[in-house]
């Protein structure tokens, strides 16, 4: 259709300017002109054409489809950058008919066509790889396999297969000549890749071993990273630490150095506690009934974390160590299905330790550190009520303090 309205239009034309007295060779140079401006206009407005039902009409069917994969299509632009592959498809098929007797323009004229097909066909694939990343992104098995490095590659592959082709394109070789001839340059790519190279390769290895994924709490202090892992690509993994700021790893090395990942720690469910006082050896005494029955006047279920029919003598540490296992058995927080155990350390120049062993249900740090916290104080607390003191070691610069005046 568009091949005969041109050709209409340039012998009406040619005639014309025949008639006006042109002579024949302008004539037919200024009809093919025209004919090719005619061709260039008719291929845009198709492309416009075309772009108003994309934007309209398929943008309502993709509205009401109920699949995604074909709202990603849209959104990363898919089919408004294959539209524009329109234009110089009409452009290369009609241009042979027009201007014959201009052999050198045909020439340029499709290289720039082919160089512009190229061009669009690496945005359709760049886009189409967008589109299935974001697609991927919809399965739930994206946080523990993701696939972003993949889709990086594939944007690599393409971009330089699309340069390669654009260049042979160009020079007027085969682009298979073209991939022959890099072999010399094989050492040079190794070294402007490597980072993207060892990426790819940590990245299948830390997806196959299940090592990490997005949304694990990992620690690695050589990079000061200790949060939550947000995003995994090519070359970096970004970590959101603690305090919300970024930090920024390189892919490889999560293989090449050592880091730890805190995912089973958040699957079981809660937080392990474990963390000991020192107790000064020096109160550590044995209790007596009348120690005991002091401990109910103060409030004590004594009975309730001793049992009557223990027949070894208690010293008010054995006592204390009972209480708090008794304390924690009591707190709903606590996993009372886990280990729980208030045990002691290898004694020490600073006191002896006193250890405490169970697990926190939650997984929520504030709520965590305020629990620990509260019980450690609560420990503080209830020490001097069993005949207790915490080691704390005294400085031995004293200051120079006036004594306080005597009492008349």
């Amino acid at each position: 259709m568009i091949e005969m309205i041109t050709m209409i239009f340039s012998e009406t034309l040619k005639q014309f300017l025949l008639d006006s007295g042109v002579g024949d060779s302008a004539a037919g140079f200024l009809a093919d002109f025209s004919s090719l401006i005619l061709l260039f206009l008719s291929s845009v407005i198709i492309y416009y054409i075309v772009k108003y039902i994309i934007n309209r009409v398929l943008k309502k069917l993709i509205e009401r489809s109920a699949s995604k994969w074909d709202d990603h299509l849209y959104e990363q632009r898919v089919f408004t950058r294959l539209a524009l592959l329109i234009p110089a498809l009409v452009v290369n098929v009609s241009l042979d008919t027009f201007i014959q007797s201009h052999p050198i323009a045909v020439k340029y004229i499709q290289m720039g066509v082919s160089l512009y097909m190229a061009f669009i066909i690496i945005l359709v694939v760049v886009s189409f790889l967008n589109a299935v990343q974001k697609i991927y992104r919809e399965f739930e098995v994206s946080d523990s396999k993701p696939i972003k490095a993949y889709v990086q590659i594939g944007k690599i592959i393409t971009l330089v297969v699309g340069g390669i082709v654009m260049i042979s394109i160009l020079v007027g070789k085969s682009p298979t000549t073209m991939l022959a001839g890099l072999g010399a340059m094989s050492a040079i790519l190794m070294l402007v890749f490597k980072d993207s190279l060892l990426g790819f390769v940590a990245g299948i290895q830390l997806s196959a071993n299940k090592a990490l994924q997005i949304g694990d709490w990992i620690s690695a202090p050589k990079f000061n990273a200790d949060g939550t892992v947000f995003d995994i690509s090519l070359v970096t993994v970004k970590v959101r630490n603690f305090d919300n700021s970024v930090s920024l790893l390189p892919t490889y090395s999560l293989i090449t150095d050592s880091f730890t990942n805190w995912r089973s720690f958040a699957q079981a469910g809660g937080r392990r506690l474990r963390r000991s006082f020192l107790v000064d050896v020096r109160t550590i005494e044995q209790a007596s009934s009348e120690f005991i029955e002091d401990l109910r006047l103060k409030g004590f279920r004594v009975d309730s974390w001793r049992p009557t029919d223990e027949k070894d003598a208690l010293t008010n540490l054995g006592l204390f160590r009972r209480y708090l296992a008794y304390y924690l058995r009591n707190q709903d927080i606590i996993n009372q299905e886990a280990t729980l155990m208030i045990r002691l350390l290898q004694p020490a120049e600073n006191g002896l330790p006193v250890e405490v062993y169970a697990f926190y249900n939650s997984p929520d740090w504030v709520e965590f550190e305020n629990f620990q916290a509260d019980f450690f104080e609560h420990i503080y607390d209830t020490l001097p009520d069993f005949g207790l003191k915490a080691f704390q070691r005294i400085s031995n610069i004293v200051p120079d303090l006036e004594p306080p005046p005597q009492k008349k």
